[in-house]
């Protein structure tokens, strides 16, 4: 299971729910509670574009110490040049994500990975739509849909073989109504990648079927445990009972 933190300006978007925090809003506290209740692994959604994330690699280097895994997304999948990359990678980063620069700079991204290494890249498929339409990729956070098929591109992910998938629908985000299993399924089956269920986590079974019959390896929670409706470690035990038959 890997928790989610939106970030603007250097704190979270919206307060979390979680108790016992100094500041909601506080992104070292919140990412330090969720690895003091056994998340490994931590997904930073930077949204400020790369000329305004100047706070960034003293930021990572704080969450750093939380011993968490950071992937780590700025400005909607955006690849800059190596240069800033590296930057943020030596901060603290394990991995930086790529969404947008993939369908509009391809080239970058397969030299980025080049230079950099598969497992300093996470790539990421945004899209809207279902298995019988198809799904279409959405870039720049969501906001633009462009004609690129969303299992084409996981395939063009696995052909650079970086170090996961996160597979996305947007038409499920905030709605707890549970991830887009054929999505995940057919992401996993074109990239032969670990796959990241994203997009609609509402309750431990949703995250059971996502990694039982989903073709997940991980899970994305981000509005779930951030509202303080679930923590990390009581979603963790039901999700534990759930893959064990013993719940749902």
């Amino acid at each position: 299971m890997i928790p989610c933190i939106d970030v603007r300006d250097g704190v979270a978007t919206d307060p979390s729910g979680i108790p016992g925090l100094v500041d909601p809003r506080d992104v070292v506290d919140i990412a330090d509670g969720y690895a003091r209740d056994g998340a490994g692994q931590l997904f930073l959604d930077v949204v400020d574009s790369w000329a305004a994330v100047g706070y960034l690699p003293e930021l990572l280097r704080e969450v750093h110490k939380t011993g968490l895994e950071l992937l780590v997304s700025v400005q909607h999948g955006v690849l800059p040049s190596l240069t800033e990359c590296a930057e943020l990678l030596s901060a603290g980063a394990d991995a930086l994500s790529v969404s947008t620069s993939l369908v509009e700079e391809p080239g970058r991204v397969a030299e980025a990975v080049r230079l950099l290494g598969g497992q300093r890249v996470l790539g990421v498929v945004n899209c809207s739509g279902d298995r019988q339409r198809g799904w279409r990729v959405r870039i720049h956070g969501g906001a633009t849909q462009t004609s690129a098929d969303a299992v084409a591109v996981s395939r063009q992910f696995g052909e650079l073989r970086v170090r996961a998938l996160l597979a996305n629908n947007v038409d499920r985000e905030g709605t707890g109504i549970g991830y887009d299993l054929d999505l995940t399924r057919a992401a996993a089956r074109a990239s032969e990648l670990p796959v990241i269920a994203s997009g609609g986590a509402g309750s431990a079974a949703q995250l059971a079927d996502a990694l039982r019959t989903g073709d997940a390896t991980h899970v994305l929670v981000n509005k779930v445990v951030h509202s303080g409706r679930e923590t990390v470690g009581s979603l963790s035990r039901s999700l534990y009972r759930h893959l064990r038959g013993e719940a749902g």
